[in-house]
Parts: structure tokens; C-alpha cells; sequence
């Protein structure tokens, strides 16, 4: 029994991350329990989400009765974006979001017409550039995310600190005049609401956020001097990734196994 309890601690601790870390670019939302009746708000939740060109919606079927989830409205019919067909209770529909996308997506349930949701999507700059393994060098680097951002300069280094809260970057590159750096910072790396950001170690005041269902979009004024960026927020990649918890978790087993052939001997 001692060793089932070890064990379910340490799936315990497992799990979450796993979670976490293969659902960073899908859009979940869920049918509620009792959507089928028409008192019932809200239905689908979120009712309304933001989302991404390439982005994956999940729609999660939580009623006890089948449901289907139809791009267009109960007043103009189908817009032959997506329909799901019937999602029995506790299956899901997904659906990858297309360029031809952009703009809002309004969908409904064509069984119970009252149910109605949508997810504005947002296209995906092709300016973007994209720097990999953002986070690797926190805990046992298993746990890493790429970063797209648009900016006159590159992005030539990351680092992540645990004690600040902050995730940082590098720039290099030429820029004649002021312009602005546009972050796409993905759930799982640094989660909001933001302390702040720092340019060149100094706190700035004037740039924005703009929420996404899988991450923050932040647009951070820059100069031309400009050579660092940090932003700041209430929590960022946790410093022990699954790796690193899969060891100690089969650590923690292997001293509970040795502890229980280790002989005993009774006084008397």
C-alpha cells in the first residue's frame, strides 16, 4: 500500500506537466454540463476566444447528451467553415484554423440553436521570425518553447530567471530610427498579469498586451540603441521540467524498494 501511494504521488506531479506542455497550442473550449436545455448560460465556454492562423480549436463535449459545434449562426445556417457531426458526451471535435480564417468564426449547435460561441483569429505575420529552445537553460532543459516576434532587429540569445520572474532577450542588428518589438510569448513560459518590462534594464511604461488563448502578444517600443529586453510576469517555465520529475519520482521508488528488503530483527 506504502509503495501505490509513492507511485500515485509521483504521477501526480508528472501529469500537469504533460498537460500543460501538449495542449500550448490549442484553443480548449468545452460544452457545460445541462447545455441541452435552453436556460442554460453559458453553453459553450469561453463563449468567446482568441486565437491564431495555425492554432488548433478543441471542443470538448461535458453534457450528458451529444451535441455538434457548426461554423455560421442558427440565423444564416452553415458557413462550410467546420461542423463537427455529433461529439458524444466526453469526445471531442478538433479543428486547425486556416489563413482563410482570419476575422471571427461564429459557431452553434444545430440540435439546440441557443448554444452559440466564437473565436476571433488573428493572422500570423509572415514577418515573424522564430528563435527555438527559449527556456532551456532552466531545471533540466527538457521543457522548452519557441518565441515568434517581428522586429527591425534580431534576437540573437534567451534566458529565462526563475528568482525574477522574467524571460530575456538579446537584440543585435542596425535600426536607424525607433520602432516597435513584437513578442508572441507562449502559455507555459511566462504567465501573466505582467509586473512589467525592462528595456535596457530600465522600466518602460508604454507597451501593450494583448491575450491569446495559448499565450500574450506584446508590443514593446524600442531604439535603435536598444540591446536588451525583459519582461516580467507572476510566474515563468517551472524550474524542474518532466525529465527531471521522472527521475526523482524513480528515485523516490528505488530507495522505497531497498527500504523494504532491508532486514529487520526483532529484540526478545
Amino acid at each position: 500500500m506504502y509503495k501505490i501511494s509513492v507511485i500515485i504521488s509521483a504521477m501526480a506531479l508528472i501529469l500537469p506537466l504533460a498537460i500543460s506542455s501538449s495542449y500550448a497550442e490549442t484553443i480548449s473550449i468545452s460544452i457545460k454540463e445541462g447545455s441541452s436545455d435552453p436556460h442554460q448560460t453559458p453553453t459553450f465556454y469561453p463563449p468567446a476566444s482568441t486565437a491564431l492562423v495555425g492554432d488548433t480549436i478543441e471542443i470538448g463535449n461535458g453534457d450528458s447528451v451529444s451535441h455538434t459545434a457548426t461554423s455560421g449562426t442558427p440565423n444564416s445556417g452553415p458557413d462550410g467553415k467546420f461542423d463537427s457531426g455529433p461529439i458524444a458526451p466526453g469526445k471531442y471535435y478538433r479543428y486547425t484554423i486556416k489563413s482563410t480564417d482570419v476575422g471571427l468564426i461564429q459557431f452553434y449547435d444545430k440540435a439546440y440553436p441557443w448554444m452559440l460561441a466564437s473565436v476571433t483569429v488573428q493572422e500570423l505575420n509572415s514577418a515573424y521570425k522564430i528563435l527555438h529552445n527559449v527556456g532551456a537553460d532552466v531545471g533540466d532543459g527538457s521543457k522548452t518553447f519557441d518565441v515568434q516576434y517581428s522586429s527591425v532587429k534580431d534576437i540573437i540569445s534567451s534566458s529565462v530567471t526563475a528568482k525574477d520572474k522574467s524571460v530575456n532577450f538579446v537584440l543585435v542588428g542596425k535600426a536607424n530610427s525607433n520602432s516597435t518589438l513584437v513578442l508572441k510569448l507562449p502559455k507555459g513560459l511566462i504567465t501573466g498579469p505582467f509586473i512589467g518590462v525592462w528595456v535596457d534594464n530600465q522600466p518602460i511604461t508604454g507597451y501593450t498586451t494583448t491575450d491569446l488563448s495559448n499565450g500574450t502578444i506584446v508590443n514593446v517600443p524600442i531604439t535603435a540603441l536598444t540591446e536588451q529586453v525583459s519582461v516580467v510576469g507572476t510566474s515563468v517555465v517551472p524550474e524542474f521540467g518532466a525529465v527531471a520529475v521522472i527521475v526523482l519520482a524513480a528515485s523516490i521508488l528505488a530507495i522505497v524498494a531497498a527500504t523494504r528488503i532491508i532486514p529487520t530483527h526483532r529484540l526478545g
